[in-house]
């Protein structure tokens, strides 16, 4: 698709596994177990250059040494990193310029532009500047960003950010539709943080009609809220794990996280309009009012977990779902994503491996041990805590309780 033409009709979400097998192909070694998942909607052409950096590979060398320090690694077709913008703190409507693909992720990416930028470059220039392939350090600073692209987003689409806050003409038009009822939803200071001032505690139904009016307008796939604002049940991506910090949770591709209860500092579930207290605020007179309580986040590996109520979260589940479905039927496809091959420690010498040296396949009565003579089952992945994480309320499944999942 030419950037800038008219958006693509929207199809079905999931995408075409393409085989190359049967009459027309050729029946080859290289092509008989191919499985690859086809995206019509992907940007043919490559990136914005200005969102990119280079990836300057060191095929699993250490800094100075130059000995070995990750094994398999080396090799690779040429990349450039593209820089996702994981805290989305500009405000206002962006609108979706193309789907991508991101070769340095399994998730699809989005290209957007603030509507209304302060850019020295007309819309027209910068549509013939990114049709052409070349893109202007001015262009990008008019509001060029790429976002995770969550599922079901396509060019043409608008998706804001209400991490600095929620606009007052959004919370003024939710007044004007509550007004009728006898109530209004509260509004005044508009920090997505900390909501806004003269916020009322009481539960009514008028103002649970308007907080599901500013919900209806405000929960749409790619738009990121504070998770106070976010319903139970609501499945989510991009989880920041502090107020201020990058999104982080819930990456990958076909991943979600889901909200499970909004609760207060006694434990107890909280919910209609008086969520709206839980990420603090102020008061009648001006005064702070401290944080309320904490949200409880189902993610994908199946641990609960507990985060401020001020952390934010992106609508919806990423994209390209299909990605595990994706069989690369060949070595030579690893080599090309820079994946070198992994030797078997029977197959090496006596004086490479524990495992190596004898005669025909034995590796001799010996426990299992890495490369670096470490028992198997005895190495440590993380320090041990006392207490655990105190933000888990659930772990995960590990063992036999995954067994038992699946």
């Amino acid at each position: 698709m030419m950037f800038g033409g008219p958006p693509p009709t929207k199809k079905d979400e999931g995408a075409i596994l393409k085989r190359y097998t049967g009459p027309g192909f050729p029946f080859i070694p290289s092509l008989r177990h191919v499985v690859y998942p086809f995206h019509p909607h992907l940007h043919k052409g490559g990136p914005v250059k200005e969102l990119t950096v280079p990836l300057r590979r060191k095929g699993g060398r250490g800094n100075d040494t130059g000995q070995i320090v990750t094994r398999h690694r080396g090799g690779g077709h040429k990349r450039r990193i593209r820089i996702v913008d994981f805290h989305r703190r500009a405000s206002g409507e962006h609108r979706v310029i193309r789907i991508e693909y991101d070769p340095g992720r399994s998730a699809h990416i989005a290209l957007i532009r603030k509507q209304g930028s302060t850019s020295t470059l007309s819309a027209e220039q910068a549509e013939e500047s990114l049709a052409e392939g070349g893109h202007d350090n001015e262009a990008v600073k008019g509001g060029w960003s790429y976002i995770i692209a969550p599922l079901g987003l396509r060019a043409g689409d608008v998706v804001v950010s209400y991490r600095s806050g929620i606009p007052e003409k959004l919370i003024q038009q939710c007044d004007m539709t509550s007004s009728m009822y006898g109530s209004t939803l509260p509004s005044g200071e508009t920090d997505a943080v900390s909501p806004p001032r003269k916020s009322r505690a009481t539960d009514t139904p008028e103002m649970r009609r308007a907080l599901g009016m500013l919900r209806t307008v405000t929960l749409k796939p790619g738009n990121v809220l504070p998770l106070y604002l976010i319903p139970p049940g609501m499945q989510v991506h991009n989880i920041s794990l502090t107020v201020d910090g990058r999104m982080q949770l819930c990456r990958s591709a076909g991943t979600f996280g889901q909200v499970v209860s909004h609760q207060g500092s006694d434990g107890r579930s909280i919910g209609g309009s008086d969520v709206l207290t839980m990420g603090g605020g102020f008061d009648e007179e001006g005064n702070r009012v401290p944080k309320k309580g904490f949200v409880l986040v189902k993610l994908q590996s199946g641990e609960v977990r507990k985060l401020d109520p001020g952390c934010v979260a992106t609508i919806g589940v990423v994209s390209n779902k299909e990605h595990q479905f994706r069989q690369l039927g060949k070595a030579g496809r690893n080599r090309w994503l820079g994946r070198r091959p992994h030797v078997r420690g029977a197959a090496m010498n006596s004086v490479d491996h524990a495992h190596g040296g004898g005669r025909g396949k034995s590796k001799g009565n010996k426990h299992p041990r890495s490369i670096y003579g470490t028992l198997q089952h005895v190495r440590t992945r993380r320090p041990k805590d006392k207490d655990g994480n105190k933000a888990v309320v659930t772990e995960r499944p590990r063992g036999k309780q995954t067994a038992a999942k699946h």
